[in-house]
């Protein structure tokens, strides 16, 4: 891993960091900053733009203890991904990022693309039958008749979900 430290590699003491727009360049939907630095290792002498993912950034900062050395924290991020739990490449919570390694990333990409076509297709499925939201079971989305509710979970499920659902509470249809 490179060490980069003020004295030995020029970088400006004010290094400017902007927020580079979701999308633009290589980012591929990522909120970036980018930091202008001295990095004479290039193969062009001088001043470099340097673009870091926010939520790499982030993890350092949010998944890591504050106690462990910074270099130990940036060797062991440099061989992971950072997810997003939901998915969504904006969403920068603490709670919504987590560092996996790369296998486990793109499996986990993978399941949640398969399950968001899923959704969507059941949806089409939904639309084309005229099929209204109020007749649809909240635990698994498909059309049912009659739905069943319980204090045991909110909304109103398909008598299947219900039973799995309950906890042993009574279920009211």
């Amino acid at each position: 891993m490179q060490h980069y430290h003020l004295g030995e590699n020029r970088v400006q003491p004010y290094a400017r960091f902007e927020h580079a727009k979701a999308g633009d360049g290589s980012g591929a939907g990522y909120e970036r900053w980018r930091s202008t630095e001295h990095r004479p290792h290039t193969p062009t002498a001088g001043r470099e733009d340097v673009y870091v993912a926010h939520h790499r950034l982030l993890a350092v900062v949010e998944c890591y203890s504050l106690d462990e050395p910074i270099e130990s924290v940036l060797d062991d991020l440099a061989e992971k991904d950072v997810h997003h739990c939901n998915g969504v490449k904006w969403d920068n919570r603490p709670e919504n990022i987590e560092p996996v390694e790369h296998a486990r990333h793109a499996s986990i990409t993978q399941e949640q693309v398969r399950a968001w076509a899923e959704d969507e297709k059941r949806e089409r499925r939904r639309r084309a039958a005229g099929v209204s939201d109020d007749d649809v079971c909240d635990g698994c989305g498909e059309p049912a008749e009659p739905l069943a509710t319980s204090p045991g979970f909110a909304g109103e499920r398909c008598l299947e979900c219900a039973k799995q659902e309950s906890d042993g509470e009574p279920i009211e249809v």
